[in-house]
């Protein structure tokens, strides 16, 4: 135990200086992404043009980019760009009497936020450059801007994407061509394509490395030992396993409610009680 739990007041007993990351600004959003347009491989969509139905099984976001500019005119505001790489698992009904086809696709979704993340105008250099990403993105339009320029690092917390909606409709673009709608006489009109409406939740932050002075009252030392794999037999291993009682009997809607078993034998036991004290005395009368 260190020196300062001993002490009476409960003073920490130094002060020391960390570089830690500082949140300088977050924002918190509800985003309802209407009609997101899915790509898929030649194959998959072979399967979605000949599909009666379809069923959205999950999504996920397997990766996300940032781009990070200076706002200018706007010292220590700066523009963040997030592009969420969404991938779904679709399952494809061609049939009544058919088992559906599984079916992957990728959709890409833009959003722009602006924050404010400090200014820095130092270079920063780590022997780990594993540790921290300089981005050498030149903007124009103040003196910030310059190489020296060290710019904050932006993050996001992501919650469980939600499916709200999935529909088969008409493709209106191709997947090479972002920006250009498909003509009426194209003949990638023909493919259809699947539309997903995506609610998701996130908060999008921004960062810098920053010296901080901490108190220290006593170094993390772990209090449980650690324990070696359990050697022997499948079966023994099994064997000292505990009886999950809990996925036999599932809990109601308030923690720790029961079947109502016991509210119903005590109010029936209350009730006999009462019965035998009511026959006790209309005995005790005929006798008198």
């Amino acid at each position: 135990m260190s020196a300062a739990n001993n002490r009476p007041d409960g003073r920490f007993s130094e002060a020391v200086c960390i570089d830690a990351m500082r949140v300088f600004d977050s924002c918190s959003s509800q985003d309802c992404l209407e009609d997101v347009e899915f790509d898929f491989d030649n194959e998959d969509q072979d399967l979605i043009n000949d599909a009666e139905y379809i069923k959205t099984q999950s999504i996920d976001v397997t990766d996300v980019d940032f781009s990070i500019s200076p706002v200018a005119f706007n010292k220590g505001f700066y523009s963040v760009d997030v592009t969420y790489h969404f991938r779904a698992q679709i399952e494809v009904y061609n049939g009544e009497n058919t088992p559906p086809v599984v079916v992957y696709g990728t959709a890409d979704v833009k959003k722009k936020v602006i924050l404010f993340g400090s200014d820095g105008g130092t270079q920063r250099f780590v022997s780990d450059s594993g540790l921290e990403s300089v981005q050498e993105d030149q903007t124009t339009g103040c003196a910030c801007c310059s190489s020296v320029c060290t710019l904050p690092t932006a993050s996001v917390d992501i919650a469980a994407p939600m499916c709200l909606d999935t529909r088969l409709g008409k493709r209106r673009r191709h997947k090479h061509d972002d920006d250009r709608a498909l003509g009426a006489n194209d003949e990638r009109c023909r493919d259809r394509n699947v539309y997903i409406t995506i609610g998701i939740f996130a908060i999008i932050s921004l960062s810098r490395p920053v010296p901080v002075m901490v108190p220290i009252y006593e170094y993390c030392v772990p209090g449980s030992e650690c324990t070696s794999a359990v050697s022997g037999s499948p079966c023994e291993i099994f064997e000292n396993i505990e009886f999950p009682t809990d996925e036999f009997f599932p809990k109601g809607l308030e923690e720790g409610a029961g079947c109502g078993c016991r509210g119903n034998n005590s109010s029936n036991n209350s009730g006999s009680e009462n019965e035998e004290d009511e026959n006790d005395r209309r005995h005790e009368h005929h006798r008198r």
